[in-house]
């Protein structure tokens, strides 16, 4: 054995605990090195030591080992820690993934729910802006179309002069239409929002998968968006709205579906367990 290897022979104490059972010893191992207690930066220093432990005794191409190799029983343990090493480090790396996945989901439903209160609070001063101005042009007798444009009328346009009534006309027009466009442009952006952060499909089929998610995690986030479709003018992004509860509503019923399939299963295991094979055929 090379200077410097380390000898996980105290290890051995596992082994003899757990009766010369691999399962229980490594059960052992993975007790040891979940507690809260070891850092992953040990669990890797850890590991490192037993990769360069095995590597020490590794035969190489020249030399010749006993039959069993260098050390048997320390090489079973080695491979034993660095097996239960590695597996808590992958535990541990998924726990992580899981983490960074919920924390997502948190952001993506607050950047949704934000983006439809903002929307609802921002809405009633555009739409009476544009009230506004849309009954002034009509008390001046003009015509107002839905994308806000503004057109004179022959009533109007008989004996009066062309060149100030198209100055006016140009006036209300070109508020009209801004006034239109800003409402417009705020409930596609909001619209936009509620797709791009909820994981809605382009085609719009299939549950959201944030959705899915929040609904996993036993979130009832529907009140908000219950309230908004309530609210919002009838418009794409009310659709998108009225869909987003209906989904929600179903896919908390898909969990509580699962859930009692669950829960049904595990009664029927722990029955059959039981040894009263009459009740199931």
């Amino acid at each position: 054995m090379s200077d410097g290897a380390v000898d996980p022979a105290a290890g051995q104490s596992f082994a003899a605990a757990g009766h010369d059972d691999p399962a229980a010893t490594h059960e052992q191992y993975l007790r040891a090195f979940r507690h809260t207690g070891v850092s992953r930066e040990q669990l890797r220093d850890l590991l490192e030591a037993v990769d360069g432990f095995l590597d020490s005794i590794t035969p190489r191409a020249d030399e010749h080992a006993p039959t069993g190799g260098w050390a048997p029983e320390s090489t079973a343990l080695a491979f034993q820690i660095g097996r239960a090493v590695e597996q808590v480090l992958a535990e541990r790396d998924a726990a992580d993934r899981e983490k960074l996945r919920r924390r997502e989901i948190r952001d993506r439903l607050i950047t949704a729910l934000d983006a439809v209160l903002d929307c609802l609070r921002s809405l009633p001063d555009l739409a009476e802006a544009e009230v506004d101005l849309g009954t002034t042009a009509i008390n001046e007798g003009f015509q107002v179309y839905e994308d806000g444009s503004v057109r004179t009328t022959p009533a109007q346009e008989f004996g009066a002069d062309p060149g100030e009534l198209e100055q006016r006309r140009f006036e209300l027009d070109e508020r009209m239409t801004d006034a239109v466009a800003k409402r417009t442009g705020l409930m596609n952006e909001t619209a936009e929002v509620l797709t791009e952060q909820l994981g809605v499909a382009p085609d719009g089929i299939g549950l959201p998968w944030v959705l899915v998610a929040a609904a996993a995690g036993g979130l009832d986030i529907s009140e908000p968006f219950e309230f908004a479709a309530h609210h919002l003018p009838s418009s794409p992004l009310r659709e998108l709205v009225v869909q987003l509860v209906a989904d929600i509503e179903l896919a908390a019923a898909l969990e509580a579906g699962g859930d009692m399939v669950a829960g049904g299963t595990k009664t029927l295991d722990s029955e059959s367990s039981s040894g009263d094979t009459e009740s199931v055929e």
